[in-house]
């Protein structure tokens, strides 16, 4: 009886024992998880159509390709901003980009937080269900910290903070910090020429092999086709009967294609491909900024590029391949948001959606269990421009088209309407047609929580005064990307909108804004006012003080007057501002005008310490 007792004794001490050491399919063990791996690719700044499979002709992306005839490819994919943080913002929160509490671009200087630590991201739900997690590349959602990849939820980081860096040196350059941006797990490292791209890839291998027997999420965000356009030698040589630049992004699109190749064979290699999710998409439409030769991308029939609420800003490439759990080959032509992805990750990896974010699962779609669309409507914010989608119709209040500007006449076009059956091109504006849907779509998006009845569009406003058309002339030249139609436009009569990308304002980085503008003919003058946009998320500040002097031959001035404004801290949104000086009646016939610049982003801003921008349009003298 007594051995019989000891023995039991013995046999449920095991058991509590095995119980309490073996860890369970959360802890993620590899005798009892078959939860799949993860990796998410995103590449930055590829045009809409820049994969064989999206149709380009030009380009050579055979594993991107493969992803597609081994999973499915969306036609209607959409990301939640155009530009850079903002969307990596929503891609990992599962939020709108100003829940995420990142509207804007994160500053690339150290010390300047980003996207708020108690957001929870997809790395952190996944950390928190026995995943091992991993960062590689790009960040750009903040340089503190907590707002790093290891405080946001990411066992492993690896990659640079900021938005770009020299693929060779790894320095932040092109008006920026000018500083070394490379860190592995918070703190600085040195790889001095040693391709990038490639370093991604080696530490993507070790991280799979060092994880390959528990389930891993692996954020693989690299850093191309996003300028400087750098590269592998033999694509820029297989691409040189392209034109350039089309040339040199063609050849950084196959760098990429040839990295995910990498990953896809080492994965085969390591017999982890079946059991491994992969996901690829871009973070927005192409860039045609000057940084990149002013393009080189392509969003085929699409309107807009990177920045802009047109189709080519906010449709993407993307696809997801898991070849033995869902469709092959197949191309699902609804539309879906990249905020879709936490969710649907959480469903894949079988975790419960505890975490309520704004998208909506893709899996019973992708797998044919529901039909249609998760999104009855999705809105859209960037700046001042934002966009409403509802079924086929698509409004976008203060739209923007950086690869045409002068086609958008900032009246007319203040509000356009797409349809998205009728013309997904984005060519016809249907607005004048249909004011019912365009009241209907601005009732809508005003009951969005982070809407604004001054996210309105504004008519320019016209204003007569007796420097209209007059000679001007300006001591300091402006940026060269915002100098508008040059100095005339100071005296066209009339005012700019609430963008600085019209090409309605003029432009000065760092400097003080001085013209002289000569009236003709001497004549009594009271007023003088200068009109100058406020925009702290782009950093553009209204002038900090204006001052004007006379004179009658145009050679001595006498000061009249000077003006100081106020401290704007608590103005964020996009503003228009109109500063003047009255005084009594004087005889003047040249008015030399000062709007001063602040000169430096103030302390509270996220840039603090950085040029700032002064944008000025009319100056009007009465």
């Amino acid at each position: 009886m007594k051995k019989s007792n000891s023995f039991l004794i013995v046999l449920l001490g095991v058991m509590l024992y095995s119980a309490v050491n073996i860890p369970s399919a959360s802890a993620g063990n590899a005798l009892n998880d078959k939860r799949p791996n993860i990796i998410f690719i995103l590449t930055d700044d590829q045009g809409s159509v820049d994969m064989n499979c999206y149709g380009s002709k030009d380009l050579k992306t055979p594993n991107m390709d493969a992803l597609a005839e081994t999973g499915i490819r969306f036609s209607q994919f959409y990301v939640a901003a155009p530009v850079c943080s903002p969307s990596r913002a929503s891609l990992l929160t599962g939020l709108n980009p100003h829940a995420a509490g990142l509207p804007g671009n994160a500053s690339s200087h150290q010390g300047h937080a980003g996207m708020p630590s108690d957001r929870i991201t997809i790395a952190e739900a996944l950390k928190e269900h026995g995943y091992t997690t991993g960062h590689i590349g790009k960040w750009h959602l903040g340089f503190t910290p907590e707002t790093m990849p290891n405080g946001q939820g990411f066992d492993y980081s690896f990659g640079h903070m900021g938005g770009c860096i020299d693929n060779f040196s790894h320095f932040f350059y092109w008006n920026g910090p000018n500083r070394h941006d490379l860190f592995r797990n918070g703190q600085e490292i040195w790889k001095d020429g040693e391709y990038f791209p490639s370093l991604m890839v080696e530490e993507a291998e070790k991280f799979i092999d060092d994880n390959q027997d528990n389930p891993f999420f692996l954020y693989f965000a690299i850093n191309l086709p996003h300028y400087p356009l750098q590269p592998e030698l033999k694509w820029r040589e297989y691409y040189d009967n392209l034109p350039h630049p089309r040339s040199d992004y063609a050849a950084f699109v196959s760098t990429i294609d040839d990295k995910v190749g990498d990953l896809i064979s080492y994965l085969e290699e390591n017999d982890l491909r079946k059991n491994t999710v992969i996901i690829i998409q871009s973070d927005h439409g192409h860039s045609v900024e000057q940084r990149t030769f002013g393009g080189g991308g392509n969003a085929g029939p699409f309107r807009g590029a990177k920045f802009s609420l047109f189709e080519g800003g906010i449709r993407v490439p993307a696809i997801i391949s898991w070849p033995e759990n869902l469709p092959q080959g197949s191309t699902f032509t609804e539309m879906a948001v990249n905020v879709d992805w936490f969710p649907t990750i959480l469903d894949l990896c079988e975790i419960p959606n505890q975490y309520d974010p704004e998208g909506k699962t893709l899996l019973p779609y992708l797998k044919g269990e529901k039909e249609g669309t998760p999104h009855d409507q999705f809105i859209w914010k960037n700046g001042i421009s934002w966009a409403i989608r509802e079924g086929n119709w698509k409004l976008i209040g203060n739209p923007q088209d950086p690869v045409n500007p002068k086609s958008m006449d900032p009246n007319k076009d203040s509000y356009f309407l797409a349809n998205m059956e009728l013309d997904s091109t984005e060519q016809t504006n249907f607005a004048s047609k249909h004011p019912e849907i365009v009241d209907k779509l601005i009732k809508e998006y005003l009951k969005w929580e982070f809407a604004s009845k001054d996210d309105l569009p504004l008519k320019r406003e016209k204003i007569e005064h007796l420097g209209k058309g007059k000679r001007v002339d300006i001591e300091f030249d402006p940026d060269p990307k915002y100098e508008g139609d040059g100095p005339q436009m100071l005296v066209d009569g009339q005012t700019g909108t609430r963008s600085f990308k019209d090409g309605l304002w003029m432009g000065f980085h760092g400097d003080d804004m001085v013209a002289i503008v000569d009236l003709g003919e001497i004549k009594p003058i009271s007023e003088v006012s200068v009109g100058s946009l406020h925009d702290p998320g782009s950093w553009i500040f209204a002038l900090k003080g204006l001052s004007v002097s006379f004179s009658k031959d145009g050679k001595t001035f006498t000061p009249i007057s000077t003006k100081e404004t106020g401290d704007l801290e608590d103005l964020n949104r996009p503003s228009i501002l109109r500063t003047a000086i009255q005084f009594d009646d004087t005889d003047a016939r040249f008015i030399k005008v000062t709007a001063v610049n602040i000169g430096k982003c103030p302390a509270w801003h996220q840039a603090s310490g950085s040029k700032a921008y002064l944008f000025v349009d009319e100056i009007a003298v009465k």
